[in-house]
C-alpha cells in the first residue's frame, strides 16, 4: 500500500500549523479509509453501520480522559449504514481502535522526547479503558533542511537533517510494543517521513528511501495498516 496520498495533498495545499488539528485530521481520515479498504471484517461492519469513526475523540476511563486523534468502534444502536463513503463518521459507543498521531517538524531532538512520552501515555490509557482495545501510533517526521514555523519570524535551519530523522525513527522504534493481552505498549505503530519546508507547499513530498521506513519495515505505513487489521481480527472477529 502506498503512503496516504490525501495526507500529502493536504500538506501541499494547506501547509502545517503546530496549533491546528487540520493536518492530523487529514492523516486520520486517510488511515480510516485505507483501513476500511484493506481490512474485510472492518469494511463489512462499516458498510452495515455497525462500525463508525470519530476524530479528536475524548476517550474516558475512570476519572481521566485522553483526546485521541482517531477512534473507531461500535456504533450506537440504530445507527444507519453510511449515506456516503465506506464508513459513517459518528461517535462510537465503544472504542475498539484508538490511534494517536504526532508530528516532529522542527527542533527534532526536543520534540521527539515529548512525542515518545505521548505515545507511551496513549497506549496506557487505551488499555486501561479496555484491555481488548487496539492502541496505534503514527509519527510524522520532517526531513526538510529548513522549516518555517508560523509561530516564528525566522526560518529554522536543520543541520544534518538525516541524522535528526534517524534519531527520531530510533526513538519511535523504542516506543513500547505490546506482546499479548494484559501487556504494555502500542499494538501497531508507523513512521512517515515528509520533506516540508512550509514555504513552498506544493513541493512537499514523502521520503521513501532510508532513513525513512521502506517496504518490509515493521514501521512502514503498509505494515501498520496490516497490523491493525490483524489485531482487529484477533480481538473482535467472531470465529
Amino acid at each position: 500500500m502506498p503512503l496516504p496520498e490525501t495526507f500529502l495533498q493536504h500538506l501541499r495545499e494547506k501547509g502545517y500549523h503546530p496549533r491546528s488539528n487540520k493536518h492530523s485530521d487529514a492523516l486520520a481520515e486517510a488511515i480510516v479509509h485505507d483501513l476500511v479498504a484493506e481490512c474485510p471484517p472492518i469494511a463489512e461492519r462499516a458498510a452495515t453501520g455497525q462500525l463508525v469513526y470519530e476524530l479528536n475523540f475524548r476517550l474516558a476511563y475512570d476519572n481521566s480522559e485522553w483526546n485521541t486523534d482517531l477512534a473507531i468502534g461500535i456504533s450506537p444502536p440504530g445507527t444507519p449504514p453510511p449515506d456516503q463513503g465506506p464508513i459513517r463518521k459518528s461517535a462510537p459507543s465503544t472504542v475498539q481502535i484508538a490511534i494517536e498521531l504526532k508530528s516532529v517538524m522542527t527542533e527534532h531532538r526536543k520534540a521527539v522526547k515529548n512525542r515518545k512520552r505521548d505515545f507511551e501515555a496513549h497506549h496506557k490509557h487505551v488499555h486501561n479503558y479496555s484491555d481488548a482495545a487496539i492502541a496505534g501510533g503514527v509519527m510524522v517526521v520532517n526531513a526538510s533542511p529548513t522549516f518555517r514555523s508560523p509561530l516564528r519570524p525566522e526560518i529554522t535551519q536543520h543541520r544534518n537533517v538525516q541524522a535528526l530523522v534517524t534519531h527520531c525513527l530510533r526513538e519511535m522504534r523504542n516506543v513500547s510494543m505490546r506482546t499479548g493481552p494484559g501487556g504494555d505498549g502500542l499494538d501497531a505503530k508507523a513512521a512517515i517521513v515528509v520533506s516540508l519546508d512550509n514555504v513552498d507547499w506544493p513541493a512537499t513530498s514523502y521520503l521513501s528511501v532510508a532513513p525513512a521506513p521502506t517496504v518490509g519495515d515493521p514501521m512502514h505505513y503498509d505494515a501498520f495498516i496490516q497490523k491493525l487489521c490483524g489485531e482487529y481480527r484477533a480481538h473482535f472477529q467472531t470465529p
